[in-house]
């Protein structure tokens, strides 16, 4: 089985000389101009106007934001030369030169991260972006390959998305559970009480934190999210599990729970932690499938009741069974259940991951004398038993 994984590769201009430098910042300028309607006659590259075209129809973005340039991927090259002092790799830029009043093109000499020369290749490379931050540019070449995946897994291991942890992680044959990302949160709280605080300063003042923020928010939330996503894959490789998440699309739209919930729950970047772990899982060789989260976090994962409570956020209790868990959990879980077709939604089976049934599974004696999985280990008494689990 393979799955088309994207990379964006961050590729730094260096050692520019005056001219190239002057044309690279011209060509910026004028995008910019394009993308806010300013100057339908900018003179621009010609497939890089027509980016410009799609950006501001598409985004239609804001007067007081810059976009990265949008540079076509058969209108740019990147070769490698290891005779050159200068550099050993070099980009091919598409550029409008006004000296010949026609679209041109300009070598530079970039460094590359060594640890994704392998990607670099023009049957991998895609549309990519020219950007410009803290006063360096940068390319940030998007390249997209296959890769392949496994087949056959021993476990499912089940992430439910939430707003106090980004991720909490369960694996569905004994309910193991863990909670990543509690730090993104606080990064977010703590931006906002910022910019709150910068609001009721003097204009002159506040001006001045948020241009020495920057985007630092962003790039410190984001890095948390590789590392959650890190930790989830790690976890699912100790179990050769396959990975399945809770599908939040539709959220921001869909609820309404009053302005202090809307606040957690709308700005938790929950598609950028799907995207993140997504597209590593698939680097890893796992399969990583998203799976409907309706109504997995009222209905409790033991006996299948939705007769439950949740008079505290974090605890869910079942009136039927008795079940008294952690809600995250609690959600976690059934999306796992779900997952493997336990309750007819989004089966495994149908995308081609199959589950191996594993010899021994943690089991307790449930309200109907059936085996159930464990809660967990630390509050039942369990036993190992051998035969065919109950996944």
């Amino acid at each position: 089985m393979h799955r088309e994984v994207t990379t964006t590769v961050r590729v730094k201009l260096h050692s520019l000389t005056e001219r190239k430098a002057r044309l690279i910042e011209r060509e910026y300028t004028a995008f910019q101009d394009a993308v806010h309607g300013d100057d339908d006659d900018a003179n621009l590259y010609s497939a890089t106007k027509q980016q410009a075209g799609k950006v501001r129809s598409n985004k239609n973005p804001r007067e007081d934001t810059e976009q990265p340039v949008v540079l076509r991927n058969d209108k740019i090259r990147i070769e490698y030369d290891e005779d050159t002092v200068l550099s050993s790799w070099w980009f091919k830029l598409p550029i409008y030169n006004p000296e010949r009043d026609r679209g041109d093109s300009i070598w530079v000499p970039v460094h590359i991260p060594e640890k994704d020369t392998h990607l670099l290749t023009d049957e991998y490379i895609r549309d990519s972006e020219l950007v410009h931050r803290d006063s360096e540019w940068y390319v940030h070449l998007v390249c997209k390959r296959s890769v392949a995946v496994a087949d056959e897994y021993d476990d499912v291991l089940a992430v439910d998305m939430g707003a106090k942890w980004i991720a909490v992680s369960a694996f569905l044959s004994d309910c193991d559970t863990q909670f990543h990302g509690a730090e993104v949160r606080r990064v977010r709280e703590h931006y906002k009480q910022l910019r709150k605080s910068i609001g009721k300063a003097k204009v002159r003042s506040g001006a001045q934190v948020i241009e020495r923020l920057g985007d630092k928010e962003s790039r410190t939330v984001e890095h948390e999210l590789h590392q959650v996503a890190n930790e989830l894959i790690a976890r699912a490789r100790e179990r050769n599990a396959v990975i399945v998440f809770g599908d939040m699309t539709g959220l921001r739209f869909d609820n309404d729970e009053g302005r202090y919930v809307n606040d957690k729950t709308h700005k938790m970047p929950y598609a950028k932690m799907a995207n993140i772990l997504t597209y590593k899982s698939h680097l890893d060789g796992r399969e990583c499938i998203p799976v409907s989260e309706y109504d997995t976090s009222v209905t409790c994962w033991r006996c299948g009741s939705q007769n439950t409570s949740r008079e505290v956020q974090g605890r869910v209790e079942c009136h039927d069974c008795g079940l008294d868990d952690n809600g995250d959990k609690n959600g976690a879980t059934n999306i796992g259940k779900r997952a493997v077709g336990k309750d007819i939604q989004s089966p495994l089976s149908t995308v081609g991951a199959v589950v191996a049934q594993p010899e021994t599974q943690v089991v307790l004696e449930g309200t109907n004398s059936e085996m159930e999985p464990a809660n967990s280990p630390e509050d039942v008494g369990l036993t190992l038993c051998e035969g065919i689990p109950r996944l």
